[in-house]
């Protein structure tokens, strides 16, 4: 049971580390900096690796602690294992408190990832938005460019921008 206490408590501290990167990266796609935000990937990358490698210690531990309780393993969840400790109120409390905490946090990264993915996604709108607007200033306008014979000269510009020659 400690094993199993201790693991999940490694797991919040590293979902709380999670929390802090999400809070930079908010600031970093605001402030539009792509190499802080490239580093601040990296490092959730690696902090997912280590989560990932807790969450199957967390589940050998499960299914251990099922097989000698004779517990399914679906069954076996922290309020549940709370509810065990009838006879020892410091150890319920400890995993109560451990669950809330867990959920707190679990609630922090969600709230972060959302905002995130909803900025990345307006920027990415306002990037598209800026390149469609440089591709059409690229274009002269087709309206009232005629020739003298009065057909319509749609005339591309140089990629350089203005040709002050024509």
């Amino acid at each position: 049971m400690e094993e199993f206490i201790s693991v999940l408590e490694q797991e919040n501290q590293k979902y709380e580390e999670l929390v802090g990167l999400s809070k930079l990266k908010t600031q970093t796609i605001v402030n539009a900096d792509i190499e802080k935000l490239q580093l601040i990937t990296e490092q959730e990358q690696m902090l997912l690796g280590h989560l990932v490698k807790m969450e199957k210690n967390r589940d050998r531990i499960r299914k251990d602690m099922s097989e000698v309780l004779n517990i399914p393993i679906d069954k076996l969840t922290l309020w549940n294992l709370a509810n065990m400790f009838e006879k020892n109120p410091q150890e319920k409390q400890k995993l109560i408190d451990l669950r809330e905490t867990l959920r707190l946090t679990l609630i922090e990264v969600a709230t972060a990832n959302q905002k995130n993915e909803v900025l990345l996604k307006q920027a990415l709108e306002l990037l598209d938005y800026d390149m469609t607007l440089v591709k059409s200033m690229r274009q002269a306008p087709t309206t009232a460019n005629y020739t003298k014979n009065a057909y319509s000269a749609d005339m591309i510009l140089p990629i350089g921008g203005f040709d002050a020659k024509r």
